[in-house]
């Protein structure tokens, strides 16, 4: 595997997955928290609909 690390430079030790509506669905968390910090800033609180159409809809293939 040649090409993809420079030399004399190693990997990181971590590994990120973008998780959020590929492999959990995480809306019912996102409303949560949502609401909570416009509750925190005496906002009105926003239906789960409103939060959903916040999220894009991510890279098309």
């Amino acid at each position: 595997m040649t090409g993809y690390i420079e030399e004399g430079k190693s990997m990181g030790k971590s590994v990120i997955f973008d998780l959020d509506g590929t492999l959990l669905n995480t809306l019912d968390d996102l409303e949560d928290s949502v609401n909570h910090t416009l509750n925190y800033f005496k906002y009105p609180k926003r239906t789960k609909a409103e939060v959903r159409s916040f999220i894009g809809g991510g890279a098309k293939a």
